[in-house]
């Protein structure tokens, strides 16, 4: 049976994991960690510096991506690497079951055609950069600001932002958990014509 496949993309610190999660927690969705096709220390891209540079549809494996969400569209189980964010290596992977409906997040979730037309409907958390950065350093404490206003925010203005114009549905994410859940429901009944 295929899946539904529902995407949703927004800024580093939106709610996109949050609200993936707590819509898992509630059933009816599996979520896709998108964020474990980051690219190995040796293949991310490099500043001049020599720091990795995260915010560039680049750092992921996008063409891994695509071949294991078609898998999951026809129905097939996949291994999803797990990725340690730390040491930018994949340490495993574990067996990933296909369900009826599969909810997929990431930052640059719409980057390339191919994944983002995969997707049957595509959703946009939106928030203000200041609110998005305060919510990184919640989780975060230690994310390097400066890296954050140099290179990360410049990169996602240019090519995060502009992938709104692809979101079936906007979702606004300054609101409660509950609330961004109930907009996110009811936007999925709406969809499906329930």
């Amino acid at each position: 049976m295929k899946p539904f496949l529902i995407g949703l993309a927004g800024l580093s610190g939106a709610g996109k994991s949050t609200l993936a999660e707590h819509l898992e927690a509630q059933g009816g969705v599996k979520r896709f960690r998108f964020d474990a096709y980051y690219k190995t220390k040796a293949d991310c891209p490099k500043l001049d510096d020599g720091r990795l540079h995260w915010d560039l549809p680049e750092s992921l494996y996008l063409d891994e991506v695509y071949e294991v969400l078609c898998d999951l569209c026809d129905g097939n189980d996949i291994f999803l690497p797990i990725y340690n964010r730390r040491l930018c290596e994949r340490t495993g992977k574990m067996l990933y079951k296909s369900a009826p409906v599969i909810f997929a997040e990431g930052l640059q979730l719409f980057s390339d055609a191919r994944i983002r037309d995969l997707f049957d409907l595509r959703l946009w958390l939106e928030i203000d950069e200041e609110t998005a950065l305060a919510r990184r350093l919640q989780r975060q404490p230690d994310y390097d600001v400066s890296y954050h206003r140099a290179v990360a925010l410049p990169a996602q203005r240019e090519l995060v932002l502009p992938l709104r114009a692809h979101a079936h549905g906007i979702i606004d994410g300054s609101q409660s958990i509950k609330t961004v859940t109930e907009t996110a429901d009811e936007i999925i009944r709406r969809f499906l014509g329930v």
